[in-house]
Order: C-alpha cells, then structure tokens, then sequence
C-alpha cells in the first residue's frame, strides 16, 4: 500500500509529489509478500510516477470485482438456499463431544453476551456442504473440492 501528497501549483499541475509505502504480491499461499519499499518525491509534476508504474504493471488487491452480467446463480429461485438450525444443540454435542457451555447452557451465552445458545460451527460447515453438494454439485460430493 502506498500513500501519495500532493501540493498544487496549478489545477493541472502539482507543485510537489510524495509517495511512500509498500508494494507487495501474493504468493501462491495468498499470502502477501513485500516485494518492494517506495519513497519518491518530486517538484514539479503532472502526475504521479509511482502510481502509474503500478497501475500499469500490477493490480489493487482487495478490490471487489463484479462478474460480467451481474454474475450468475448456482441454483433455481424455487430452490431455498437457507436452512434452519436446530431448536437445540444438545444432540451435535453428543455426537461430537464438544460440550462447550455456549453451544447448550442459555445462562453460559447469556453471561458471554451472546443473543443465545450458538450453534457449533462445524454443524453450520456441514450443513452448508450438503446444500452445495445436493443442490449445486446436483448430488454428486465428488464434483465439490475442497
């Protein structure tokens, strides 16, 4: 990330330019990796040097991008994509052996300052799994990656 001064001399010129910061790209991990450390200055200018090098030998990171066409769904309009999660944790808990007091004891999650009992995020995980895999994937798991 950089960050540019300018002071102008005029409306369409500056007087002075200043550039510092950090130019990075991501590693094959998405991890960001510095590649490289700005400091630029200059008088007179019409632009900004750093900024245009950048724009035309790399992108912005972070940016949202929309899809072409507003993107596309993965599924029909008469299919929900929403699913309901259990009244009570209590049989997950059983089942998983995380009896962790947030996910079935109110008072516990009333004490934490949560709205409720939580439901376990590796129940939220599975249950978004088998919609992809029964809806998108159109019943076939292997069609899904990790």
């Amino acid at each position: 990330m950089v960050k540019s001064e300018y002071k102008y001399k005029a409306k369409a010129t500056y007087s002075s330019v200043a550039v510092e910061g950090s130019a990075y790209i991501r590693n094959q991990l998405k991890e960001l990796v510095k590649v490289a450390s700005v400091s630029y200055s200059t008088g007179h200018a019409h632009g900004n040097l750093v900024l245009s090098y950048l724009s035309r030998h790399g992108e912005v990171q972070g940016d949202v991008k929309k899809l072409e066409g507003s993107g596309y769904n993965l599924t029909s309009s008469s299919v929900s994509s929403s699913f309901i999660t259990p009244a009570t944790n209590e049989p997950y808990s059983k089942t998983s052996g995380d009896f962790n007091p947030i996910h079935i004891n109110p008072y516990f999650s009333d004490y934490a300052v949560l709205p409720g009992t939580i439901t376990h995020g590796m129940w939220s995980s599975a249950a978004t799994r088998k919609y992809v895999e029964n809806v998108v994937a159109q019943g076939r798991p292997e069609r899904v990656l990790q």
